[in-house]
């Protein structure tokens, strides 16, 4: 999912709901619906760096406030327990809560296939503060 942030509030207090809040209700229900991972992607902010890399390739300003993935182990996986009281409960709360810093309206969601073409796995994430 590309996010978008509710335009009453400010990048900041989205990106802190988003991780403090948001992240752990997240991994609450993990296991009702059957999550294998999830990551939040956010946006670095150099505006120089943006302006040369667009200029570059004649491309469009990065309008989103982040990038969510939710992972499963596959379709099947995904769709196993979705009707199940708890998963409905649990997917009723991860929106409700969406409600409180996504818009919706101008947020994309997809699903998707990895194609994995090179995979180190000896790298390090930047910290996220």
């Amino acid at each position: 999912m590309l996010v978008k942030r509710l335009p009453n509030i400010t990048y900041e207090e989205f990106d802190q709901y988003w991780i403090d809040h948001h992240a752990p209700l997240v991994a609450s229900v993990q296991n009702v619906l059957n999550i294998t991972r999830y990551v939040q992607t956010i946006p670095h902010r150099y505006p120089e760096l943006d302006k040369i890399i667009q200029n570059g390739r004649q491309s469009q300003n990065f309008v989103f406030d982040g990038m969510a993935e939710i992972w499963w182990q596959n379709l099947e996986s995904m769709q196993k327990n979705r009707s199940s009281p708890e998963a409905v409960k649990a997917l009723n709360a991860l929106m409700e809560d969406e409600k409180r810093f996504v818009n919706h309206t101008q947020s994309v969601v997809w699903y998707a296939t990895e194609r994995p073409i090179i995979s180190n796995t000896n790298f390090q994430t930047m910290p996220l503060r």
